[in-house]
């Protein structure tokens, strides 16, 4: 059986709702959007060994903490095996945080990978556009995931114009055992391949 990957990916959040309509009405569309993320193409990467999952997770545009559990339990109980690998990006690696420290999993994580991931969102006046709102958590129970996985890695650029590095800062501070992988120009990963968390999972096979 392939090893299974739970990939979750990015949302938004807004403090009120007019400020999500805000957002609605200033946001660019394309009629056709040929953008293709690495995600999609990392799945292709690691297809003969491994499986990667990717849930659509609910109202992504206006995330909710308690949402967001509920359909990621959902998959996680549909899983099959003991072990898994979790992939979090953006707003998904902060869910992945707080779930892991106030939660128990029933599947062992073989590795974690935490790309741009935020905890705090006010560590400088307009640095972080990241909002966390029902995804806000104690962030000084982070400590407690290195005896929770063996192999966490986590990502992020100094240039990141979504989440302050300052995240990555604080994160590897609390992870001391956890492998960090420092950019400088790779903004919020805006990006069509991502070779380094390809070569981190292939180490798996």
């Amino acid at each position: 059986m392939k090893k299974q990957i739970l990939f979750i990916r990015g949302g938004e959040t807004f403090e009120n709702k007019e400020d999500f309509y805000e957002y609605l009405q200033d946001k660019e569309i394309d009629l056709i959007d040929t953008w293709k993320s690495w995600r999609e193409w990392l799945a292709t990467e690691i297809a003969e060994s491994f499986d990667l999952i990717v849930p659509i997770m609910p109202c992504t545009q206006d995330s909710d903490y308690k949402a967001w559990k509920i359909w990621f339990e959902k998959y996680l109980n549909l899983i099959p095996g003991d072990e898994i690998i979790l992939v979090g990006y953006s707003l998904g690696g902060t869910f992945l945080l707080k779930y892991l420290t106030e939660n128990k999993i029933n599947k062992k994580i073989i590795q974690l990978n935490l790309v741009s991931s935020c905890v705090f969102d006010n560590f400088d006046e307009g640095a972080t556009k990241e909002r966390l709102n029902t995804f806000n958590f104690d962030i000084e129970s982070i400590g407690q995931l290195d005896s929770l996985c063996d192999d966490i890695h986590i990502y992020h650029s100094e240039d990141d114009s979504c989440v302050s590095f300052k995240n990555f800062e604080f994160i590897k501070e609390k992870l001391p055992n956890a492998t960090p992988h420092a950019f400088t120009d790779r903004d919020h990963f805006f990006q069509s391949t991502f070779q380094e968390i390809l070569e981190v999972i292939n180490k798996l096979k």
